[in-house]
């Protein structure tokens, strides 16, 4: 359950090279990046062409319950095809930000700072092969606390 998973290593984000918070543009559209390096891929529709990205936001709280299961059953069913997904998390009855973050089946998280005067906001992005974007934007919609 969601509450075991918190008591992962807390330092698990620190993989990441860079930091996205200077990049001086706003995340909130879905990303598609082709880059054109002057030399032929023989890869013709393989399934490079079927990666595609997707950010959630709100500024509703999660129910941490409806969303564990919404996402175990996601993981079920789309794991394989979940190359990495992450995210900070607004959850009903916790001052603190929940970090999320995945490969495949293998989800973590981990409860970070206070919010403190900062707008409490979910931010996740998901990367995957051919995953239903509407249909997991639409089940995230459903986990929001009344």
């Amino acid at each position: 359950n969601l509450n075991a998973k918190l008591d992962i290593d807390p330092h698990f984000l620190e993989e990441d090279d860079h930091d996205h918070s200077e990049c001086g543009h706003d995340h909130h559209h879905d990303h598609e990046h082709h880059h054109d390096h002057g030399h032929n891929h023989h890869n013709h529709h393989g399934h490079t062409d079927r990666i595609q990205s997707f950010v959630f936001k709100s500024d509703k709280p999660f129910d941490h319950r409806k969303l564990e299961d919404f996402l175990g059953g996601v993981l079920s069913v789309f794991g394989e095809k979940m190359l990495r997904y992450k995210g900070v998390l607004y959850v009903k009855g916790s001052a603190r930000k929940v970090v999320l973050q995945g490969v495949h089946e293998m989800m973590g998280s981990d409860l970070a700072g206070p919010w403190g005067a900062e707008p409490k906001q979910t931010r996740m992005v998901f990367i995957g092969i051919d995953l239903p974007k509407d249909t997991l934007l639409a089940g995230l919609e459903g986990c929001l606390a009344n």
